[in-house]
């Protein structure tokens, strides 16, 4: 196996590190810098819409950025969602979690918010909101083919499940394990093909059954829990059938989906929040906050294949452009995303 030589006036310049190529040899080029309204720092979930071409970026403290992905252009710049965490889409639609989360003494408190907004993609304003079960919402996923809102609590640790549209109506509520979660759920993958939602919860990984809410599975991975939580993002590859989970935790763990037992562990560069698959590439993105930069990961052969440095913290999330393979990094303490382009 060969190493990528990388000049250092490269490296300064793209922000780029090379690991020795394993079965992938990609390097990762910078080729567009969006800043971002909104205030720097850690913000939340950062989701890229196929069907638009647009780029939602849950900012620190209030707003929503909307990004003209074609452009590399903010187009709206929504301030008025209060802490927003997960958000998601359909064809005429955003959806995002406010998340203000519990008032003094533990019990919500008047001004507290804590709902689904729904923002009109014609418009780019909001056009209604649900306030929510429990508080703290977190992920956000809209199962496009079926109509269904789903979105987990912090506070509460349960997820709720809502009709899509600008007047969401609850359809159920799903209580979540362990039954005194430390830290609660977190970011999950909706699986409309099997009927199932692999999600993170403390240390755990649930499998919920989308007919019924039932848990049809659950693991303890033993990740050591930190106050951010344990496991993190899940990434389900459908061509190779196995459960990829990241952890706050300087590990990422490769499961059967079936059974939940451990195929393989692989190093991250530091704890991570979101990871995303890229099905064209085979190529697994593993977004970590403290070591300012993501990870890659070849989803075909289980292994390494880069980590790539923005030098800046906070870049704990981004999304990837199946049809272009772009990767959407935010990184959140410039108040920036930066767009990388793989190759080979």
């Amino acid at each position: 196996m060969r190493r990528v030589q990388v000049l250092a006036g490269v490296l300064a310049s793209t922000g780029l590190l090379i690991l020795p190529a394993l079965a992938a040899d990609y390097s990762f080029e910078k080729v567009a810098t969006i800043e971002l309204p909104g205030g720097k720092g850690h913000g939340d979930i950062t989701t890229f819409d196929s069907l638009a071409q647009l780029l939602y970026v849950s900012m620190p403290n209030d707003g929503l950025c909307i990004v003209d992905t074609k452009s590399n252009t903010v187009l709206k710049y929504l301030q008025n969602v209060a802490s927003p965490n997960g958000s998601d889409w359909d064809s005429d639609y955003i959806y995002v979690s406010a998340a203000d989360g519990l008032g003094p003494g533990n019990s919500p408190a008047v001004g507290k918010i804590n709902d689904i907004i729904i923002i009109s993609k014609e418009k780019l304003k909001e056009v209604g909101r649900v306030e929510l079960q429990a508080t703290s919402p977190d992920w956000l996923a809209v199962d496009r083919a079926a109509h269904l809102i789903y979105v987990d609590s912090d506070d509460g640790n349960q997820m709720e499940v809502y009709s899509t549209g600008d007047h969401p109506e609850l359809k159920s509520v799903w209580k979540l394990y362990p039954d005194e979660a430390k830290t609660g759920p977190d970011v999950a993958a909706l699986v409309p093909s099997r009927h199932e939602i692999f999600q993170s919860d403390d240390s755990f990984v649930l499998v919920l059954d989308t007919a019924t809410g039932a848990i049809v599975r659950k693991v303890d991975t033993g990740i050591a829990l930190t106050s951010k939580g344990g496991t993190k993002g899940e990434v389900y590859d459908a061509k190779n059938k196995r459960l990829w989970v990241a952890t706050t935790g300087k590990e990422i763990l490769i499961l059967n989906p079936d059974t939940l037992e451990t195929i393989k562990k692989l190093p991250q560069k530091g704890g991570a929040d979101v990871a995303v698959l890229d099905p064209g590439l085979g190529l697994i993105y593993v977004f970590e906050g403290s070591a300012k930069g993501f990870d890659v990961y070849d989803a075909n052969t289980m292994q390494a294949v880069a980590f790539v440095s923005t030098g800046v913290g906070n870049t704990h999330t981004g999304d990837v452009d199946l049809a272009t393979h772009l990767i959407y990094a935010y990184e959140g303490d410039d108040g920036l995303i930066g767009v990388y382009k793989p190759a080979k």
